[in-house]
């Protein structure tokens, strides 16, 4: 097959229907076994179109750089930036656009680089702390409010430290939270929310469960698109 974009095909004897992905800019083409490959190709050429506008998107993505935790660097909360101010206080503040953090010295002068393995990590423990704190408040009001909308009652809402995920919801109905999550813009942590919360109306992804969660957020492929592609931003 030939395509001006790489493809990978990957068959299964437990895939009954051909499902096309866009990840990391490499295009994978879902199949049955028993698929042709003139009929993939047919697939591929049908979704031309949506297949380039991903990858289009997907080019214009920064890679991940790690944290370092000195003054000027840029943190985001709830999808705005915030510039790093070193102090000499053992605490975070948000204030006039800037993460005022300590710095570890005792100075007090804002000049601390955070070079040294201990200090990084001493401010990257502060700020994390500061920011699930922020998390656990801004997504229990946020769940709070869409229960009401979609008429469910979660048993508990937490912030968890996960590594691969965004969020989760039991059985039971106890929902929690990715905290990185808080990074990003309001939008996006809505579309969270509300996917958790629409488990309580059906707990599974059938399509049962995308109609509660489009009749609450009729945009939430938008959001569902903004993190597959920018969610490797949010973390340090």
């Amino acid at each position: 097959m030939k395509f001006d974009f790489s493809v990978e095909v990957q068959r299964s004897d437990r895939k009954q229907t051909a499902e096309i992905t866009v990840t990391n800019s490499q295009v994978i083409v879902a199949v049955p076994h028993s698929l042709s490959e003139q009929r993939i190709q047919s697939l591929v050429n049908k979704r031309r179109g949506w297949i380039n506008k991903k990858l289009a998107l997907q080019s214009q993505v920064i890679p991940f750089k790690p944290k370092e935790f000195v003054s000027g660097e840029a943190f985001s909360y709830l999808g705005r930036n915030y510039r790093l101010k070193l102090t000499g206080n053992d605490s975070v503040k948000l204030k006039n656009g800037y993460f005022h953090l300590g710095n570890g010295n005792g100075n007090g002068n804002g000049n601390g680089n955070g070079n040294s393995t201990t200090e990084k990590a001493h401010l990257k423990a502060i700020l994390e702390d500061w920011f699930q704190t922020h998390a656990t408040q801004r997504l229990s009001q946020k769940t709070q409010r869409y229960a009401k909308i979609l008429g469910v009652s979660p048993r508990s809402i937490t912030v968890k430290d996960f590594k691969t995920k965004w969020g989760s919801c039991s059985v039971r109905g106890d929902i929690a939270y990715n905290w990185r999550i808080i990074m990003a813009p309001h939008g996006i942590v809505d579309y969270v929310v509300v996917h958790e919360l629409s488990h309580l109306v059906e707990h599974n992804h059938s399509s049962k469960f995308w109609h509660a969660v489009e009749k609450t957020m009729p945009d939430y492929r938008d959001k569902k698109q903004w993190l597959k592609v920018h969610g490797q931003h949010l973390a340090w």
